[in-house]
């Protein structure tokens, strides 16, 4: 029964993202329709990232009172309902303020589904089933990637957005009809209580240290998607399909490392996450710079491995922060301590991408900032040394 409720946890998350990670692959079109500006169009996931600083540590609050169950369907109604009226907007500021209603839903979605994944399976598989179910991020992003600019550039971005919209509605409908919480998380829930696990999470140092130092990890995370595509496009001189597969290939590199941090996690260091994490902020960093190299008539493969090493690292890290800040607060605080982390990682992402994009038209060229994005690394991972990690018992 487990591995059925992991796999529909995956599910959620897959389709959940495919529209608003395929996004940044439509966005030239998006651009042009609406007439905007280079840094308004890298603007779309960090309007979307509102929701998730704005919604996750209150939607974890809730799940750890009310269940998970409620907050994966009602995470996934709204997603729908933001992207579906997103497909709709005559401007830029109605595009922008729906995708914030969208990402309400993610920052409800995504905390309880960690929480739902992580109270089916014993702590030795914790990382690696929360790895798994964060798989659905990358992969929903390279469906996107993959399928969101065909659908464009046959039928308008618009329907394309929509089909996303239905799509995720659809899952909502199974989630709702299939999914239950575990007996051993309503007992957690009911010991726990909300006020003292939301205190306990706000109180703990090392919860704010992981939280901060991934932060960083998010935001550079976000600025690869949201400007990979463009500036593949803008100054190596790819075609809008051309620069989308790389796009693809990061969130397909994505969804394997995300699997593969999480064994390396449990398996290869007996529970530690922060190693893992390091390794994965070290190799962004590297290719941060190496991408801030390229230009016209970088060839191809060179391209594709840095976008699929990328992917594995940059993207790959998330379920081990997910494991980590669950495993500091506890069975009764996981969903708010998840929450948390998700709050203030989305803060990062929410500033990346318009602050690169700035940095950008200011600097007249990427390559500064690619380089600094990696410096900025350097400072998270300085954070994250200092948090003291437990183990998890096996």
């Amino acid at each position: 029964m487990r591995w059925v409720i992991l796999a529909l946890i995956v599910l959620a998350q897959t389709v959940a993202n495919i529209g608003p990670l395929g996004v940044p692959a439509i966005a030239s079109l998006i651009r042009a329709d609406l007439g905007l500006t280079l840094t308004q169009a890298g603007s779309f996931l960090s309007a979307y990232y509102v929701g998730p600083v704005s919604m996750s540590l209150f939607a974890g609050i809730l799940a750890d009172r009310w269940g998970t169950a409620r907050m994966l369907v009602l995470g996934q109604a709204l997603i729908a309902v933001g992207l579906l009226a997103a497909s709709t907007a005559p401007t830029y500021g109605a595009f922008i303020a729906l995708m914030i209603v969208a990402g309400v839903g993610y920052g409800a979605l995504n905390p309880a589904s960690t929480t739902a994944a992580m109270s089916w399976f014993p702590p030795r598989q914790r990382a690696t089933v929360v790895g798994l179910k964060q798989v659905g991020l990358p992969f929903g992003g390279m469906l996107g990637a993959a399928l969101l600019p065909a659908l464009a550039l046959a039928f308008g971005w618009r329907r394309a957005l929509a089909a996303s919209a239905l799509a995720i509605a659809a899952c909502a409908i199974t989630c709702a009809v299939v999914y239950r919480d575990p007996p051993a998380e309503v007992a957690a829930r009911r010991a726990a209580g909300g006020r003292g696990a939301l205190r306990a999470v706000l109180r703990s140092r090392d919860l704010w240290l992981v939280a901060l130092a991934t932060g960083v990890f998010a935001a550079m995370q976000t600025v690869w998607m949201a400007f990979l595509a463009l500036y593949l496009q803008g100054v190596v001189g790819l075609s809008l399909l051309g620069a989308s597969r790389y796009l693809a290939l990061a969130q397909g590199g994505g969804a394997l490392g995300r699997v593969a941090f999480g064994m390396l996690s449990d398996r290869v260091f007996g529970g530690g996450r922060r190693a893992p994490l390091a390794i994965a902020g070290c190799t962004s960093a590297l290719c941060s710079v190496a991408i801030a190299f390229t230009g016209p008539g970088t060839p191809g493969p060179w391209l594709a491995v840095l976008a699929l090493v990328f992917g594995f690292a940059g993207i790959g890290w998330n379920g081990v922060q997910h494991t980590l800040m669950a495993e500091l607060a506890g069975p009764g605080g996981a969903t708010t301590a998840v929450g948390l982390g998700l709050a203030v990682s989305s803060a990062g992402v929410m500033l990346g991408p318009p602050v690169f994009g700035w940095l950008v038209q200011t600097a007249g060229g990427y390559r500064g900032p690619w380089i600094g994005l990696a410096a900025t690394m350097a400072v998270g991972l300085v954070v994250l040394g200092l948090v003291r990690e437990r183990r998890p018992l096996l």
